[in-house]
């Protein structure tokens, strides 16, 4: 078991790794890589499925991909819930069909209760089985251009990440991302040279802001501009 700490710890550094909803929906396959987002809240169902066969995973399984946050009460955190007017009982509402950790309706002894927390509860586990991070309240797109072999790569990261998580998310198109000095172009009044990103920063922090917005009030696509942030390979012995 993680001492207070540890866990504290560990559920921060789960609250700042934030996902795009294209991330989540990049793993729809039900059975083999199932995530969900719901509540601002990114899980990998996956696990879950495949230690869980049977009828009461379909629904899940169903829903691999997609947000699913009309499933719950955004108060409770809780699967929503309805009065039966015929029993007079309060009851789970899953028009999608009943799922892993919902009671049935009437009683019954096959309801399995060797469990914790239901698994839409897994954020408040000492140690998450199924939570992966917090889903992006906004994207945006960054051009990354690499100084040394001309390469260019525009990403859609969240507005949160900062630019430490963006250079791990780079890393897919030049593993050796971390040996480069990450800048970007002044702004007026900075000066004529290229300035040093702090890594502990998100884009904002840098003065790198997001113009989509603008351009689209403009009725200009949001494409036409997208800033850049510039690589330096640390060892060249051309860089300033």
């Amino acid at each position: 078991m993680a001492a207070d700490g540890e866990e504290g710890s560990m559920h921060m550094e789960l609250e700042r790794t934030y996902l795009t909803p294209n991330e989540v929906a990049s793993h729809s396959s039900p059975h083999n890589d199932c995530w969900v987002s719901f509540l601002g809240r990114v899980y990998n169902l996956t696990p879950l499925i495949q230690d869980n066969p049977g009828e009461l995973i379909q629904p899940i399984a169903d829903a691999a991909g997609k947000d699913i946050s009309h499933w719950f009460d955004s108060k409770t955190s809780d699967v929503k819930r309805y009065m039966n007017l015929d029993t007079g009982l309060e009851q789970y509402y899953t028009p999608m069909g009943r799922f892993l950790h919902i009671p049935p309706s009437n009683p019954t002894d096959d309801f399995v209760t060797d469990f914790d927390l239901p698994w839409w509860m897994d954020h408040q586990a000492e140690e998450p089985l199924y939570w992966q991070g917090m889903l992006s309240q906004q994207t945006r797109k960054i051009r990354i251009v690499n100084m040394l072999t001309k390469d260019e790569h525009t990403l859609e990261v969240c507005s949160e990440d900062t630019v430490e998580q963006i250079q791990s998310k780079y890393l897919v198109y030049n593993q050796h991302g971390a040996s480069y000095t990450w800048k970007r172009l002044p702004n007026d009044g900075e000066g004529k040279d290229m300035l040093v990103l702090d890594m502990a920063k998100n884009l904002d922090g840098n003065i790198l802001r997001d113009e989509a917005a603008d351009f689209e009030e403009l009725g200009l696509d949001d494409d036409y501009f997208v800033p850049s942030i510039h690589l330096y390979y640390k060892d060249d012995l051309t860089e300033g």
